[in-house]
């Protein structure tokens, strides 16, 4: 599949989806505002996020790889990071911008269908991404096998849930219906998921869940 334009976008919703992302993966950053202003804020949320030297982490639906800066500081180069992401524009794009590290690998796919060893991850972190996923309940089984005993899930989002979810319904795109659970609900998945969740912050610009396994 080429970066290029898609004239028509497929019927199945998830690969609607992908071909969505995949299509607005040129430019990517500078479309969703990933400037020095977000980088900060991101910086911030990473002194909330628990990832030590040598961690291997998951980076879920990771785009063009903002986050992958931010989690290099932290593993130190004897860390690993898997990159997925279902659309494959983004994992070419995140290729191109982060060539300077040789512990990244790429995949691309559907994490529900992603068929992740068992244990093989200290770290998951979930940017943006769990309201474009068709099937929430059977995701988060699977990153709660691929974490180690003890091992964290991160979920946050850029704004609050309400301001999220009134950002993705005014949309004219196959994610306009793309809505991020309620505390209330979301705690329930996780927990069915096999998640303790230690701290949730729904807040004016910041959506942040820390989960243990």
């Amino acid at each position: 599949m080429s970066t290029g334009a898609v004239k028509t976008m497929s019927t199945d919703p998830r690969r609607a989806k992908a071909e969505y992302f995949h299509n607005l993966a040129p430019g990517w950053d500078e479309k969703v505002g990933n400037n020095a202003g977000r980088r900060e804020k991101l910086r911030r949320v990473f002194d909330m996020i628990s990832i030590h030297e040598g961690d291997r982490v998951l980076d879920v639906g990771c785009g063009s790889g903002v986050l992958f800066p931010f989690i290099e500081e932290k593993t130190g180069p004897g860390g690993t990071i898997t990159a997925f992401d279902s659309a494959e524009g983004m994992i070419e794009q995140a290729r191109e911008l982060h060539r300077a590290y040789d512990n990244i690998e790429y995949r691309v796919g559907f994490i529900e269908e992603a068929g992740l060893s068992g244990e093989a991850f200290d770290v998951v972190l979930c940017y943006a991404v769990i309201p474009h996923l068709d099937d929430i309940p059977k995701s988060l089984g699977v990153l709660n096998r691929a974490l180690v005993r003890g091992g964290r899930l991160y979920i946050f989002h850029p704004d609050d849930t309400r301001t999220l979810n009134e950002f993705h319904a005014a949309l004219s795109a196959p994610v306009k219906n793309d809505m991020l659970p309620a505390e209330d609900e979301l705690r329930a998945l996780l927990v069915d998921a096999g998640f303790r969740v230690l701290r949730y912050i729904d807040e004016p610009g910041l959506n942040f869940v820390e989960c243990e396994k």
